[in-house]
This record gives C-alpha cells, sequence and structure tokens, in this order.
C-alpha cells in the first residue's frame, strides 16, 4: 500500500485542472490521480464538437452565475476568486491563445481541444503526478493514527480490482452520482439536463429548417425564452435547451411528456397581435391569408398557424371576421405542441444531480462532513447552460480546491 499527499479521483476537466494546479504550487508533493477511463479528459476533447469553448467571456458575476440552474447562487464566491477572467488569463499563460466570438463563447485559436488537454496535461506532469488509468474507485474509508511523531489522518481509497492506495487529503472529482462507498454524503438524484425535445405533431416537424428568434416557451411551472429551430423530430436551439435545463427534475418527473405552449411574439400581447392583424386586414383586404405574415414569421409556420385556427389559408384578409382573427391570435401567442421525449444535444451529455451542496464549503470546496475530503466538477450537484459555462465551473472548482491540496 503505497501513500501519497493527495489523490484525486477522476481525470476528468476539474480533476485534471486541480492536478495543474497543484503541480504549480507544491512540485514536490506526491499527487496520484485515479480514472476510471483509458485516457484523461474525455469530455474536454469533444467539448465545441472538438473545439472546446472552455469558458464564456463576461466580467459581472452575478449575470455569469445566473446560466447555472443549479448551484448559481453557491458559484458566485468562488468566481470572484477563479471566474473566466481568471481563467483565460491561465491558459494564456500556459500557451494556449484564446478566441472570443461575438456570442462570448471562449475557444482556443488552434480551434483544437488539444491545445487545452496539452496545456493541462504539461503542467500537471511538472509536479510529482502519477496517473492510474482503467481505475475505477468503489470505496473510501477515514483513517487515524496516533504515533510517537504525532497524530495522522487522511484516507484509504479501494478500487475495483482490489489496490488500495492511502492519501492525506482526497479530492473526488467524478461523473455526477458516482456511487463512492464511504462518503456518507446526500446525492441528488441524477437527471439528463440540456436536451432537446421530440413531438409527434409531423404538420409542425414538416416546417424543419425555419428558425424564430425570440419566441417564449411554457411548460407546467416552466418558463424560457430565446431563439428556436424546428427540427425533423420536434424542436431545438437555446430556448429549447434552455427549457430543459432550468426544468430538468420536473421534466423527469413527467416522463418528458407534456403539453408545451409556444409565444412566437413574446413581445406583444395576444391583444395587440389581433390588431395588428385588425390594421393589416383594412389595408391589405385581397390578399389571402396565408400567404403573408403582417407579423414577420416564417410563412410556411405562418401558415400552420391560420389552419390550427381553423381558418381557410386561402380566404382573403378582407372576408375574414374578427373572430377568425382573434382565433389565429391565440395560435401565435399560445400555440400548443405534444412533447413526446427528449434527445441530447449533439454529443454533450450534461447531467443534474450529485453531492448535496449544502454539505459542502464552497470557500474551500471541502466537505462538511469529513475534513481533508474535497469535491469539483460535474461530482456536485452544478450544472450550467451550453457555452463554456460547465467547463467554467470545472476549473473554478478544481482551482480552489487545489489552493487546499497544496
Amino acid at each position: 500500500m503505497i501513500s501519497h499527499d493527495v489523490i484525486i479521483v477522476g481525470a476528468g476537466a476539474a480533476g485534471m485542472f486541480a492536478a495543474a494546479v497543484c503541480a504549480e504550487r507544491a512540485p514536490g508533493q506526491s499527487i496520484l490521480v485515479l480514472e476510471r477511463q483509458s485516457e484523461p479528459l474525455g469530455k474536454v476533447r469533444i467539448s465545441g464538437g472538438g473545439r472546446c469553448n472552455l469558458t464564456h467571456a463576461c466580467t459581472d458575476i452575478r449575470t455569469f452565475a445566473q446560466n447555472y440552474p443549479r448551484g448559481s447562487s453557491e458559484l458566485i464566491g468562488p468566481f470572484h476568486q477563479f471566474g473566466p477572467t481568471e481563467t483565460m488569463e491561465w491558459f494564456e499563460a500556459h500557451d494556449v491563445p484564446l478566441v472570443t466570438l461575438e456570442d462570448g463563447c471562449v475557444f482556443p485559436q488552434s480551434d483544437r481541444s488539444e491545445s487545452v488537454i496539452d496545456a493541462l496535461q504539461t503542467a500537471a506532469e511538472n509536479g510529482h503526478l502519477e496517473t492510474v488509468f482503467r481505475a475505477t474507485v468503489v470505496s473510501v474509508s477515514r483513517l487515524h493514527s496516533t504515533g510517537t511523531d504525532g497524530d495522522w489522518s487522511g484516507f484509504q481509497v479501494e478500487v475495483a480490482d482490489g489496490r488500495q492506495f492511502v492519501c492525506r487529503k482526497l479530492l473526488i472529482a467524478t461523473g455526477g452520482g458516482a456511487l463512492i462507498d464511504g462518503l456518507d454524503h446526500t446525492i441528488e438524484p441524477c437527471v439528463p439536463s440540456l436536451f432537446t425535445f421530440k413531438t409527434s405533431d409531423s404538420a409542425f416537424t414538416a416546417l424543419a429548417g425555419i428558425v424564430e428568434d425570440e419566441v417564449r416557451l411554457s411548460a407546467p411551472g416552466l418558463r424560457a425564452e430565446g431563439t428556436l429551430l424546428i427540427t425533423h423530430g420536434g424542436i431545438s436551439g437555446p430556448a429549447a435547451l434552455r427549457l430543459s435545463s432550468f426544468g430538468a427534475r420536473v421534466l423527469a418527473e413527467d416522463h418528458y411528456c407534456f403539453a408545451m405552449k409556444i409565444n412566437w411574439l413574446p413581445s406583444s400581447s395576444e391583444q395587440e397581435v389581433f390588431e395588428q392583424m385588425e390594421s393589416f386586414r383594412a389595408a391589405s383586404p385581397r390578399k389571402q391569408v396565408g400567404t403573408w405574415s403582417p407579423m414577420g414569421l416564417s410563412v410556411r409556420l405562418w401558415k400552420l398557424l391560420v389552419c390550427r385556427a381553423g381558418v381557410d389559408p386561402h380566404r382573403a384578409w378582407g372576408d375574414c371576421p374578427l373572430k377568425a382573427l382573434r382565433h389565429i391570435a391565440a395560435q401565435v401567442s399560445g400555440f400548443e405542441l405534444p412533447i413526446t421525449g427528449k434527445n441530447p444535444h449533439r454529443e454533450e451529455f450534461v447531467t443534474c444531480g450529485g453531492i448535496r451542496l449544502k454539505e459542502v464549503n464552497f470557500k474551500t470546496m471541502e466537505s462538511r462532513l469529513h475534513p481533508g475530503l474535497f469535491f469539483a466538477g460535474e461530482i456536485l450537484d452544478i450544472d450550467a447552460l451550453t457555452g463554456g459555462f460547465n467547463l467554467q465551473a470545472a476549473w473554478t472548482t478544481g482551482y480552489i480546491a487545489a489552493q487546499q491540496l497544496g
């Protein structure tokens, strides 16, 4: 049984960043990283389609934290210690020039995730680091002894093949809800977050490819606004992803089957939509109702809304009674779409769930139950929207934990 100063469980973004920071702070420390996969930083490798959207440029920390459905308030203090600005400075200081896009997403100038991976591995290898792959941790136990040299406390870590390792300080940085005996922490249930939606409405999915910039989606107890993309299977885009992220647990309870309402013009009330159509009817009485949208919506979408209102799309505007206009306005402001399931968002797979946040001291990332035990990254009940926010949570929590490990 070999003893180490620090053991880090998980060679993902949080674990490897903590290892890199530890190695630079205290290069003489003995650090062991245990990883159940055959290589490190798997999710970093595929982040941003292989380009690695490593953070999001934002100087207002409270605004930045609003992108976290779970963990937003807990992360405000940590982000002030090590937030997006510090992250960008760290990577640029480690030979990773960065580019910030118009939407705030930050990528390595090389457009390759390998640049980020190389920087992390190079920094970590500057210390006394050992990494063991295909090592699934199954249990953790507390150790304490009293001897002539004084008291000693630490942890024994056991992996699936029976090997055991001992350390003074332990950082758990695995995926959310990892089952490790002996932690005694409350695990919030893990369910998918950040996904798109399926629908059985074939007339709606026939409109695949249409993008509407500002819509409002509503589900029982939930609401989200933003751009919406109609797909061959349902809906996607920032509005759908935001709704799925903030409503992850509620939607899971409903088995992802519910009636969604879509307001295609949330900046206008239903009455204002009606009045716009009334004015257009007076100005262009001979035009057909279904061939031109006075609201600026896609013509194909507009025709579907007219049909769902029970109005003949070939009917002239001048022949359309006010009652019909109100029916169309109701469809514009409250189109109902049956949701029948979910889809993952491309190669990204995010879950909510993990260690209950109240059981962690976010000033240090130390367990409130076991001194010397720390948490970082996805093991915590923290998740975020797309745009580099999930990786930023990993960098931040890994960095703060490393200040205590080193």
